[in-house]
This record gives structure tokens, C-alpha cells and sequence, in this order.
């Protein structure tokens, strides 16, 4: 700030080095988009095409862009700004080199003096292959480590993940900046909260300025809403300068996790004779801790929020594309918008990604979103070389003071499964370490995690937790049950049942997930016609990064259900056992609660068409997990289960339900009549789950079979209405005798663009998937729902097509018809 100007330097142009034809380039951006402008490569998210791009990553690329620093001529300083440079590369000036990249993660600075003031001038960056780097530097090494890509300082799943495919690109992910100040630089701008009582909460302004003169500066600090208006004088000395302005604000608003109140943010405006315009400082008055504190059960794993416990729910985040500049703010407000609107409260951000750019973290802020920020360090030993410990300090410190300002971080995390990955997953036996390789790459480790990454955040930020690597324990160990945070992969990796969630529950969930297949539009986008697919189809298996997923859903379908012949209706099935699954998790993290204070699914979303273990695929298209979630995450949740031929109804709430609540029970059979009700009073007390109900099923039903009937369980008070309901059956879904549920339906615009569909049916059906076949970008305000006689559904769609387009593309789906038809029956 100061007296500034920046020039955004544009109309940039790529090459490869072998063929030396130059294109126009888009700037932010990738090689890879540039190269698909052009038509010069397949796209790599249809069919088998990426192993026809990969080509891509063995070139040396160059950007050049020319340049003219004369608007800046009435500026004593100017600096050349690198940000979002990915990753090695050698920066030219008119054909003579001033700098060198080797890290993504933060910006290259240069001074742009002399000669380069005035005129035209060429500016060209060189990009050389990161494999390559990777090699040399893993061969300068000596000991070797699991995987070459972590001598990079770049985006770990560009390499390829067990859901991500190997596009290993390159480019210029951010505008490229000439930055013109006088005697006063502004650096950075921040608030934070000392402490919060009853009725006043007491912040520090911040200020970073950077001063080539003594000087003094008058500030005048702004915040109607908290009734700040001061203006002092400081004494800014030359270099570095820290300025910390105490206020005190009386009933202050609190920024609260969604759910738990309202995110509430202030926005403090600095003005200043010595500024070209007023600084806005938007702020949260929060208080973070993580409490870990022993009890009976080993020791606690949760986040304190303004003093009050906070039972984290949420999912893990990986970057929404492999090419990061490609999603627009319009999908990153959808997808952390609707995460919000289902009841999420918090988001991990995972080290084998990027750390997003500055709208994510806004969005989390006015959304109440918690964010886990991991570094960006997932899976694979780190070397911590003089060359890498310091880029890595450096990339901390400009990455923590970034990120800082926002009240939604609330932890900084050292790394994804790293410490993990030591303890557990036996490569010193692999590689065959000696017991030097192993003091060398542990001690590698232990510099950048107990040693660098600390001491940066005790220099810059003492306001937030640090965690040094997620999980703390591996799942196979006991230990992880009673202590830190848990990565549960007994289910999927272990190939265990989905009830074993109830057994293997910890303080703190913060990994565990199931694959399903994505909509079948996204299918269809890179495999074409469905008609002729299989799970085992070259097509599938493309898109399908784990050794063996599509055997995996398939021995956890048979487990549930009948397999289809019809391949739609084997992606439908595939997605109502992911929310069946990752159900029973969520049911089980939160009814441990106090015990367990927190549960974060792997993975909220994807990085390309696949499928994987997200609940939301690359396109938006929400899966039935999704649509489950605003029931798992609402504040008060209930759960019918059967176990030894015994009904478990159990409830857990949030919420301050002082009055009593009635408990309704219905056995109900597969014509829709009740069979049996049960109506109890009970009382639920907040942030601990308890038993509401056990009977035995025998008293419950006599005359009618288990595959015949299906039980509900409602919570509703006389004032509120329904609190919370769920459905439960008897037997594994195969083995219901299903009836044709005779689903009708009317739809009726009712706004612009927006449509209303109700949807009834004559019998009951589960988990009724509506879709339109002509319109894949429809979105729906709920979807797999279950289907009462009595009770139609109410279903809001935004949609660009006509009401008469509408009616011909609709699709319903539901278990009946979507199993082996030997326990299907025609309606009565």
C-alpha cells in the first residue's frame, strides 16, 4: 500500500523448446490448457487420452511477454512479482537470466532497477521438466525415498493419486506484477483476538510496514458496527516495522462455526496520509484451542470455539481441478456454498494439494466453514537438504502471513500421513535402509516438522493450534481409539463390514471413506454410451486410479445387494452404498460424542471425471452421500439400527432441546401399512449420544417376516414439529420383497428458471434418485429420498430447460428395479 502502482504484465506466449513455434498463451494459466486451446493435445479427462498427454511433462516450455515499466517512473522502487510459478524454471530479462524458481508455494521477488525502468522489454521464462529435477535430485540424494516427486515443491497429485490421474504440468498459475511504491511499503494487514469476556472483547490491529526513512505516520482506525474510530501517530524507523494498535469492543458479535451461530465479520478501515486509498481489514473476533486433555477414555481431541466444544463435521478437500486455474469463483461458491447449506462446519484442506487461493478462505469465513489447513506435505518423506529446509521456511512464512487474517483456519497441520507412513507402512524393509538411511530420513523429517514449521509459527502466528502430522496414530494400532486423530481405512483398505464403524471410532476422524461410482452424465462425458460398460471396461478402469476399486464396490455391493444387469442402474446402487456406508461412519462419530468430537469423510470432491471415494463429482453432480449429509450433520440426529434381533434407537443433539420430545416408532410394511407403533416420551441432552430405545424385535412384530416390513423412527416436539427421522430395515436390501411403488409426479415452474417438482408414490420406495436425461446441470434441492404414501416429497430444481423438456428427460430410480428381480413383486 503506501503511495503504489502495479502493472499486470499480459498478452504472454508459449513454446516448447524443440519445436520453437510461438502461440498465444493464457496467463494465469497452464501448458496443458494452452496446448488444448490449440487443439494440440487430446483432453485428457476424456477416454484413455492420459497416457496419450504425457509427453507433456518431458518438455522444456518458455513464456515470454514484453514489458514497460514507464508508468512506474514516478516510483522509487519497483519489484518484478513471481507468484503461482510452477515450479523450476530460470527467469530471463532481455536475454540475461536474474532469477530462478524452484517452488510453487510462493512467490519470486526482483527488483526492477536501472535500465529496465524505461523502455520495452522482454521477459521469458524457462520451464524444465519436474520429473527430471526429480530424478537428478533424488540420484544427489543418495538414500532413497518411496516417491522422486516430494524434491518438488509443487502440487503432490499432479504426479497422479489413487484418484487423480499424472498430469504433471506447468505454467503460470497467477498475473504476473510490477509493483511501483515511494519511502512506505505496506505489507501486510491484520486483526487479531486477544481475548473475549462476557460483554468485551479485546483485538490488536497489525500492521507491517516496511520504511526507507523515519517517518511519522498518522492512523485513523474505523468499525462502526464495533464502535471503533481512533487516530493515532507512529514512529515508523527505517526497514521493518510492526504496528499494533489495541481495541476494546463491548458486545461483540462472535464469528461462530456454521451451526453453532453466525459467522459474524467486521471489517476495520485503515486510513492513512501516507496511503493511496483506506485499507479494509475484514475480521472475526475468535478463539481458537484444541483441546487434548486426559479422561477416561485416553485423551481428547477437540477444537474449543470462543470457549464452547465444537464437534467438527465436514470432509476432506483436494484442489477442484488438475489445472488449478481452470475452476472460475462461480463453481468454488456452489461447491463450498451447497457443503454449508447441508450442515458442514469444517473442510481439511490436504497436504497433496495447493493452498488455495484467497476466495476459498473468504468463502469459509462468511460461510462458518472451519478449515484444517494441512502444509503441503502428504504421503512420502520430505528430504530436508540446506537447499529444501529453506525453501520450505520460506514457503511457510509467506503462507502462514497470508493466511493468518482469516478466523476459519483453525489449525495449521504439518503434514497427511507421513509420521504415519514411517511407523507403519514398512518402507525402511522395502528399500532395505540401513540404520544410517534411517537416522537420515527420520532426522530429515523430524528438522522440517519439530524444528522449522514450529519455530515459523511461534514467529508468526501463536494464535491457532499446531498438529504436526494427521493421523497421529495408524488405525491398526489401539492407541489411535484413545488419543489424536484418527484414519480409519478399515472399511475400504481392510475390506472390513460398515458396522465396524461403531467399534472403531476415535477422539477425532479425520480420514475415512468409500468409493462410488459418479453421475452417469460425468460417465458418459468420458466413456460415451453406457449401454456396453462394465466396472472392469478399459474405459472404467481409466478412470478408476485404485489397484482395485471397481472389485472393491463390487464385493461390498454383493454384501447389500443383488447385482444388476443394467449398468445405470449399477452406478445408482454403487452410490446408495456409499451413503450406507459412510452413513453407519457418521451415525457412529457423532453418537460417541463427547468422546469422538469430530468426523471429516474422505473426500468431499474431485480433481477430474473418476470415480472415487468423493461425495461431489468434478462437474458439481452430488452423489447420494451428499444429499445424506443434511440429515447426518443437522443438529440433531437419529438412528434405528438392528442388532441380535434387537431395535437400538439413538439420538444425539447439538441443539438446546429443553422441552420433552416425543419418540415415534413405526413398523411399517412394504404395502405402506403401519404394523405396530410405539410412542414415548423422552429427553435428549445436548453433546452426548445416548440409547433412546432398545426392544427386541419379537415384541415389535409377530405374524410378518423381517423382508416384508422396514421400521422409522421420528423425534418431533409440540412446538417444532419433526426434529429428526430415520428409516432402517430388517434385513440386507436384497432380500426385501419390494413392491412397484407406482412413483407419479407433477412439476411446475415457479420462478425463473426454478421448477418445483412433487413426487408421490402409491407404495414405499427408498432412496429415489430423480434425474433428467437432457439436462445434466439441473440441480436439485434434495435427491435419493425415501418415499411415503402419505408423505410426497417437495423437490426445488433450478434448470435452464423447459417445462416441457423437463417432463420428457425425467428419470426416477429407486431399489425396486434396481436389483435382481427374484424378491420384486408388482404392487397389490
Amino acid at each position: 500500500m503506501g503511495k503504489t502502482s502495479t502493472i499486470i504484465i499480459s498478452d504472454f506466449e508459449f513454446s516448447s523448446a524443440s519445436e520453437g513455434i510461438w502461440r498465444n498463451a493464457k496467463v494465469p494459466g497452464t501448458v496443458h490448457q494452452d496446448l488444448l486451446a490449440y487443439h494440440l493435445i487430446p483432453d485428457p479427462y476424456i477416454g484413455e487420452n492420459e497416457k496419450l498427454v504425457q509427453w507433456v511433462e518431458r518438455e522444456t516450455w518458455l513464456y515470454r511477454a514484453k514489458f514497460d515499466c514507464g508508468s512506474l517512473n514516478a516510483f522509487e522502487y519497483a519489484e518484478l512479482v513471481l507468484s503461482g510459478v510452477d515450479t523450476h524454471s530460470e527467469v530471463y530479462i532481455d536475454g540475461k537470466i536474474v532469477l530462478t524458481t524452484q517452488n510453487m508455494f510462493r512467490p519470486s521477488l526482483l527488483p526492477i532497477t536501472g535500465g529496465w525502468r524505461n523502455g520495452v522489454h522482454e521477459l521469458l521464462i524457462v520451464f524444465h521438466p519436474a520429473s527430471v529435477h526429480d530424478s537428478l535430485a533424488a540420484m544427489a540424494y543418495k538414500t532413497r525415498l518411496p516417491d522422486n516427486r516430494t524434491f518438488s515443491r509443487k502440487p503432490g497429485y499432479q504426479y497422479g493419486w489413487d484418484w487423480g490421474p499424472r498430469l504433471i504440468t506447468c505454467g503460470i498459475t497467477a498475473p504476473v506484477k510490477i509493483h511501483g511504491w515511494n519511502e512506505l511499503k505496506l505489507i501486510s494487514a491484520r486483526v487479531i483476538t486477544r481475548k473475549i469476556e462476557s460483554d468485551r472483547a479485546f483485538i490488536n490491529a497489525i500492521l507491517e510496514v516496511s520504511a526507507d526513512q523515519e517517518m511519522i505516520m498518522t492512523l485513523k482506525c474505523i468499525e462502526s458496527k464495533a464502535g471503533i474510530s481512533e487516530t493515532i501517530k507512529v514512529r515508523l524507523d527505517v526497514g521493518h516495522n510492526e504496528i499494533r494498535i489495541p481495541f476494546e469492543i463491548s458486545n461483540p458479535k462472535l464469528w461462530w462455526p456454521n451451526g453453532y451461530g453466525k459467522p459474524f465479520l467486521y471489517h476495520l478501515v485503515v486510513e492513512s496520509d501516507l496511503f493511496d486509498s483506506a485499507v479494509e481489514v475484514p475480521f472475526g473476533v475468535r478463539m481458537v484451542e484444541l483441546v487434548q486433555e486426559p479422561d477416561s477414555s485416553g485423551v481428547s481431541f477437540l477444537f474449543r470455539i470462543n470457549g464452547k466444544p465444537v464437534f467438527a463435521k465436514g470432509a476432506n478437500y483436494i484442489p477442484q481441478d488438475n489445472f488449478i486455474t481452470r475452476p472460475d469463483d462461480l463453481k468454488y461458491r456452489q461447491l463450498l456454498s451447497r457443503a454449508a447449506g447441508q450442515g458442514f462446519n469444517m473442510l481439511r484442506v490436504w497436504g497433496g494439494g495447493i493452498y488455495e487461493r484467497d476466495l476459498f478462505y473468504n468463502l469459509c469465513d462468511s460461510l462458518g466453514l472451519m478449515v484444517w489447513q494441512d502444509f503441503m506435505f502428504a504421503c512420502y518423506f520430505p528430504p530436508a537438504t540446506p537447499q529444501m529446509a529453506e525453501e520450505v521456511r520460506l514457503e511457510a512464512i509467506w503462507q502462514v502471513k497470508r493466511l493468518r487474517p482469516h478466523p476459519s483456519v483453525v489449525l495449521w497441520c504439518g503434514n497427511n500421513e507421513i509420521d504415519e507412513a514411517w511407523h507403519n507402512w514398512g518402507y525402511q524393509k522395502v528399500f532395505g535402509y540401513t540404520k544410517a538411511d534411517s537416522l537420515k530420513v527420520w532426522g530429515d523429517y523430524k528438522r522440517l516438522f519439530d524444528t522449522i514449521l514450529p519455530d515459523v509459527l511461534a514467529q508468526n502466528d501463536t494464535t491457532r493450534p499446531w498438529w504436526p502430522s494427521s493421523p497421529s496414530i495408524g488405525w491398526g494400532r489401539k492407541e489411535s481409539l484413545r488419543y489424536g486423530d484418527m484414519h480409519y481405512w478399515g472399511v475400504w483398505w481392510g475390506n472390513e463390514p460398515f458396522e465396524i464403524y461403531r467399534k472403531k471410532t476415535g477422539r477425532f476422524m479425520s480420514e475415512y471413506g468409500f468409493q462410488s461410482y459418479p453421475h452417469p452424465s460425468t460417465i458418459s462425458y468420458w466413456a460415451g454410451e453406457r449401454n456396453k460398460l462394465s466396472f472392469s471396461h478399459p474405459l472404467m478402469k481409466a478412470h478408476q486410479k485404485h489397484a482395485t476399486g471397481g472389485e472393491t464396490i463390487e464385493t461390498y455391493l454383493k454384501r447389500d445387494f443383488n447385482l444388476p444387469a443394467d449398468f445405470d442402474q449399477y452406478i445408482y446402487l454403487s452410490q446408495v452404498l456409499q451413503a450406507r456406508g459412510m452413513g453407519f461412519a457418521v451415525e457412529s462419530h457423532r453418537l460417541a460424542m463427547p468422546r469422538c468430537m469430530g468426523t471429516l469423510y474422505w473426500q468431499l470432491n474431485d480433481c477430474w471425471p473418476v470415480t472415487s471415494w468423493s461425495s461431489v463429482d468434478y462437474f458439481g453432480r452430488p452423489k447420494a452421500f451428499f444429499y445424506q449429509t443434511s440429515r447426518l450433520f443437522a443438529p440433531t440426529l437419529i438412528t434405528a439400527s438392528v442388532r441380535l434381533d434387537t431395535l437400538w434407537i439413538e439420538a444425539v443433539t447439538e441443539a438446546d432441546l429443553t422441552r420433552e420430545l416425543e419418540l415415534t416408532v413405526r413398523v411399517i410394511s412394504l404395502d405402506g401399512e403401519t404394523i405396530h407403533t410405539i410412542n414415548e416420551k423422552v429427553n435428549l441432552d445436548r453433546d452426548h449420544g445416548c440409547v433412546l430405545m432398545k426392544k427386541a424385535l419379537r415384541e415389535l412384530m409377530t405374524d410378518t417376516d423381517k423382508n416384508d416390513v422396514f421400521i422409522t423412527a421420528v423425534l418431533s416436539s409440540a412446538g417444532s414439529g419433526d426434529i429428526a427421522r430415520c428409516r432402517t430395515t430388517l434385513c440386507r436390501p436384497a432380500d426385501l420383497v419390494l413392491r412397484d411403488p407406482k412413483v407419479s409426479y407433477t412439476l411446475m415452474t415457479v420462478g425463473d428458471h426454478i421448477h418445483e417438482l412433487k413426487v408421490m408414490s402409491e407404495y414405499p420406495a427408498f432412496d429415489v434418485f430423480i434425474r433428467f436425461e437432457n439436462d445434466s446441470e439441473a440441480v436439485f434441492s434434495d435427491n435419493f429420498f425415501d418415499l411415503m404414501p402419505e408423505r410426497p416429497e417437495i423437490i426445488r430444481i433450478e434448470s435452464n430447460k423447459s417445462i416441457s423438456d423437463l417432463h420428457e428427460g425425467l428419470k426416477v430410480r429407486s431399489w425396486y428395479g434396481s436389483s435382481d428381480a427374484k424378491n420384486k413383486l408388482p404392487a397389490r
